[in-house]
């Protein structure tokens, strides 16, 4: 966003919002997202355990992805008065992602805004805490987003540094709640019912082993790409006659080469990735939070992450996942891929079963509590504890 966009927005945004504030703020919930028109997994978790706990509570929902041509940039400015408007009148407004109305309009005593993200861990450096060009990349807008959230909630203890320095709130303010969504693949039942399912869905997929093919991307914006340089073709080609390559995109990044090997098989990019953890026997990836999620399987996972040196100076990690108590396993060639798929010894369960729990532990939190996780944040949400900042801690 330019300075000229920012400075017309601020002005349209912020005339609504001192109208919406000569009224009165109502008892409800706004969920909003720039990521897409339906609730992503984090606040339809959140939703539902809301719903429990507050029956009565009304929640609305304020969900559009923002554009980038001009066209589609006036329809998301159409979008964010009505937005706007909402976020002036409901007493907790839960977003997953930067959105503007919180970062450019005036906070109004009474309410809350309390920020989710829409990944587990803290893997890739983002917000306020990112590095090199990666920490210019949102121009005007710079300095003022994520500001304006009165707490944020994040899946461990051990994570709370990283999204204090993202979002730069208080530590104190940031709460360890747990993943707010998969917590049934630590439930072995639901695990083997949804691979029935997907394998039900996907007959090639029968009686095969699967390679979860799923890069996230480089990039920011209409620039975003993916960066994988071992294909998924090299790697069907390489791997033995038992297995399948499934390949899925990032949601926000869609496949531009098109797998032609027949163990490819292209699934589509807006499943939810977790949803098809339970069918794949190694995940195949670069940066990607998912990974998160994936240790609570135990299973292998494999790293396409040469570029790790560049990486961490831009945007930069805040761990690297390959490295000392990590769980993830370099790979630079589809033969290594093949190489280490092939070459897994049985005998070398228990350890990684130890090291895949101490990990998911360390990102997720308590095993025992990974259950109560969606309950555990509502609760907190509805509760006086998560009161609005005051103004001289406000960032």
């Amino acid at each position: 966003m330019n300075r000229l966009e920012l400075t017309l927005t601020r002005f349209v945004l912020g005339l609504v919002a001192f109208v919406a504030q000569r009224f009165s703020i109502r008892d409800e919930v706004l969920f909003a997202s720039s990521r897409d028109r339906v609730l992503g997994p984090q606040l339809a978790a959140l939703s539902r355990a809301i719903r429990d706990a507050a029956p009565g509570m009304t929640q609305r929902l304020a969900l559009a992805p923002y554009g980038y041509g001009i066209g589609a940039k006036l329809r998301y400015l159409a979008h964010l008065v009505g937005a706007t408007w909402a976020l002036q009148r409901a007493k907790i407004t839960i977003i997953d992602n930067a959105w503007l109305p919180v970062h450019i309009t005036a906070r109004r005593r009474g309410r809350r805004v309390i920020q989710v993200w829409h990944a587990e861990g803290a893997y890739k450096r983002f917000g306020h805490a990112t590095r090199g060009a990666s920490a210019r990349a949102d121009g005007a807008l710079g300095e003022l987003i994520h500001q304006g959230y009165d707490a944020a909630l994040v899946s461990s203890e051990a994570v709370r540094p990283a999204y204090a320095e993202a979002f730069r709130m208080p530590l104190a303010h940031v709460h360890a709640v747990g993943p707010l969504h998969g917590a049934w693949l630590a439930r072995p039942a639901d695990v083997a019912d949804r691979a029935e399912a997907i394998r039900a869905e996907y007959p090639a997929l029968d009686n095969r082993r699967v390679m979860l093919y799923a890069p996230t991307f480089r990039g920011r914006g209409a620039s975003r790409r993916s960066a994988l340089t071992i294909s998924p073709d090299q790697i069907a080609a390489a791997l033995p006659a038992d297995w399948m390559v499934l390949i899925k995109a990032h949601p926000l990044v869609p496949i531009t080469d098109a797998a032609t090997h027949p163990k490819c098989l292209i699934v589509d990019r807006r499943t939810p990735v977790e949803e098809l953890f339970p069918v794949a026997d190694a995940l195949f990836t670069d940066y990607s939070s998912s990974v998160f999620l994936w240790s609570l399987l135990a299973r292998p996972l494999l790293l396409a992450i040469n570029d790790i040196a560049e990486y961490s100076e831009d945007p930069g990690l805040f761990s690297d996942l390959s490295a000392g108590d990590g769980i993830g396993r370099r790979v630079s060639t589809a033969e290594e891929v093949a190489a280490a798929l092939t070459g897994i010894e049985t005998g070398g369960d228990a350890i990684q079963r130890s090291r895949y729990d101490a990990f998911a532990e360390r990102y997720l939190g308590p095993r025992a509590a990974l259950e109560r996780a969606p309950a555990t944040a509502a609760a907190l949400i509805l509760s006086e504890e998560l009161a609005p900042q005051r103004r001289s801690e406000r960032q």
